[in-house]
């Protein structure tokens, strides 16, 4: 862009930019950005809608090709490169929706936070909104090397009308040094946590796949989480030809995992109706030694 917008000044021209899918790169920051851009318009022709190609042809270039590479070249699917993406579907989806954009903050509704606290990793804090049935994510706040007073700084800077703020349920552990768990420091400082529910992490996976149906994502405020979201993914065994059981531990853990616990708490504590802003009920917490 910094050579071709001088050349187009010169003679108050145009750009076309044309190109197929291929992940997460500059081509699809500027697809993404377009709707947000003063003169810019944006088309994606899928060869299943546009009718340029026939049934048949469309069924042979299926049978030739593996089901990524056709959603990929066919249907001008960004995520299609992404193999073993766990979210990446559910997450274009909400692009083709119109779902990521510009979600303001409601000062009318309670803001919903869900933590994923690291130590010398990073933490995590999603921000959302309940809106009738739909989920506003409205922000997304990230750091690392940083204790609680910090986030808790964070979060009284933002100024939002808080209810709930989940943590995983590792925070009622006890330190040996303290006696003291992150959840009874915590609320020292001001923030009672909600402890989300103890479930296997393909289960939470599972439900947030559903969950994330009915999310709607402020795309300059979260862009860093979502980012994460769309590439949290699944290793694959070349020698067994098996996708694991397990994410792989990257940068996309953190922010990933904080998501699928207020998914998996706002699923399993009020059965997918949100009552956020009641008392929730209290997390079994007997498995604890």
């Amino acid at each position: 862009m910094i050579c071709i917008r001088p050349a187009l000044s010169d003679r108050k021209g145009y750009a076309i930019f044309i190109g197929t899918p291929k992940g997460k790169n500059e081509f699809y920051d500027l697809y993404h950005s377009a709707p947000e851009k003063k003169g810019w318009a944006r088309f994606l022709y899928k060869a299943s809608e546009t009718g340029i190609l026939d049934d048949e042809e469309l069924e042979l270039a299926k049978q030739d090709m593996a089901e990524t590479e056709f959603e990929q070249e066919y249907e001008c699917s960004w995520s299609a490169a992404l193999r073993g993406a766990y979210y990446a579907k559910e997450i274009e989806t909400a692009y083709e929706e119109d779902r990521v954009g510009k979600v303001p903050y409601d000062p009318a509704k309670q803001v919903v936070t869900s933590w994923d606290l690291g130590v010398s990793d990073a933490t995590s804090i999603w921000f959302c909104q309940f809106i009738g049935k739909a989920v506003h994510v409205i922000d997304y706040y990230e750091n690392s090397n940083e204790g609680l007073p910090h986030y808790i700084e964070v979060l009284n800077r933002k100024g939002y009308h808080y209810g709930a703020h989940i943590a995983p349920h590792d925070i009622v552990v006890r330190e040996f040094s303290t006696g003291k768990s992150r959840r009874d420091l915590a609320f020292d400082l001001g923030i009672d946590f909600q402890v989300a529910p103890k479930l296997k992490v393909m289960d939470g996976i599972d439900t947030t796949r559903t969950y994330l149906n009915k999310c709607w994502f402020d795309l300059e405020s979260t862009k860093k989480g979502l980012e994460a979201l769309l590439q949290y993914r699944s290793s694959y065994d070349d020698k067994k030809k098996i996708w694991s059981q397990r994410p792989v531990h990257d940068w996309t853990s953190h922010a990933s995992d904080a998501f699928r616990y207020l998914c998996v708490t706002d699923v399993v504590f009020t059965g997918n109706d949100s009552v956020w802003g009641k008392e929730l009920p209290k997390t079994d917490l007997s498995w604890i030694v």
